[in-house]
């Protein structure tokens, strides 16, 4: 799986969405509840192990910052702010992959 940065990320308020477009020329489109829902964060991954949802009414995301070349940070409105999102993770959550990114 190609981690490399993406050539634009754009968040789609309206359609609730974070867009991705890579050199070779894939698109991907993840949800903002679907963002929040993949939170690989260590508070986040020990509540999903004691069967925790994760999900809140209000999880639409509020702010990223760009951590170099390796990710991004997601800010959601729900006040969480400690999610790292590697861009090989975000392409798995795209995929339908996020979990099985994170147990290999």
């Amino acid at each position: 799986m190609n981690s490399d940065m993406p050539l634009s990320i754009k968040l789609k308020k309206r359609a609730s969405l974070l867009e991705l477009s890579w050199s070779e020329g894939d698109v991907d489109q993840i949800s903002e509840q679907n963002l929040r829902r993949y939170c690989a964060c260590s508070g986040c991954r020990a509540k999903k192990q004691v069967g925790v949802e994760l999900m809140t009414d209000n999880a639409s995301v509020t702010d990223m910052v760009l951590m170099g070349t390796t990710g991004v940070q997601i800010k959601f409105s729900d006040g969480h702010d400690r999610g790292i999102y590697p861009w090989g993770y975000l392409r798995a959550i795209a995929k339908g992959e996020g979990e099985v990114f994170l147990n290999d």
